[in-house]
């Protein structure tokens, strides 16, 4: 019986720490959406074009998850079969936005006959960050071998905090 109100004890005091842990677990969101299409015109890896821009600051030491996610239309150059493309999520860069070479998407399609390509695209990041840290991000997209006619259709980026791991 002893041993049994200890176990129901020791039991209680570990809910009770649980509990209060995830009572005091911070997140947040912050997202753009334009309600239009973006052209991309940005030629290539190294100079892409901004869709959406998100500055997050944190409000603790934990964690910044950034999601990027559109659909593409690639439109073929007069000749070509192949567009190619892609997406990425950058931090902090300047003009003219390259895309980041650890957090990127390609996009490549056949197409037959000059038809136009139109594909999903998403694309996640984490970052760890202190409290105060503010980190700009920026949805970035581009072609190659494709024309200025292509777009992305109503990008949208979400940038969540979490101040621990869920």
């Amino acid at each position: 019986m002893r041993y049994h109100k200890l176990l129901i004890l020791i039991s209680g005091a570990c809910l009770a720490l649980t509990v209060n842990h995830d009572a005091f677990a911070t997140s947040w969101f912050d997202f753009s959406q334009p309600n239009t299409s973006v052209a991309i015109t940005g030629p290539d890896f190294a100079h892409t074009t901004s869709l959406n821009l998100v500055r997050a600051t944190c409000p603790a030491a934990g964690f910044l998850v950034a999601q990027g996610s559109t659909q593409i239309l690639l439109t073929p150059l007069a000749g070509n079969d192949t567009v190619q493309g892609g997406i990425s999520i950058t931090r902090n860069g300047k003009a003219p936005f390259p895309a980041d070479p650890d957090h990127y998407s390609s996009i490549v399609a056949s197409t037959p006959n000059g038809v136009n390509s139109v594909m999903p695209g998403f694309i996640q990041r984490i970052d760890k960050c202190i409290q105060g840290q503010t980190i700009q991000y920026r949805f970035v997209a581009w072609h190659e071998n494709a024309s200025n006619a292509s777009n992305a259709f109503r990008p949208t980026l979400v940038v969540q905090f979490f101040s621990d791991r869920i």
